[in-house]
């Protein structure tokens, strides 16, 4: 839960979430719609680059099944 908290704290600092208290909870709020927009292609990008990399891994894991090339 800390960590959601430094993150949430980084949002706020940033822009991009605005928040407000309400008794011992605290609200949190996107200041944009875009922001949502933003958020989700960083997903979708860092998704695809994940992916990639997990595939180059296996293909690599596959060629042969040593860690050393061959000569």
């Amino acid at each position: 839960m800390a960590a959601a908290s430094q993150q949430l704290a980084i949002l706020r600092r940033t822009g991009l979430v605005t928040s407000r208290r309400e008794g011992a909870t605290v609200l949190y709020r996107l200041t944009t719609p875009e922001v949502a927009d933003l958020l989700t292609v960083a997903r979708s990008i860092l998704g695809t680059l994940l992916t990639d990399r997990a595939r180059l891994l296996d293909e690599l894991r596959g060629e042969g099944g040593s860690t050393h090339p061959q000569l």
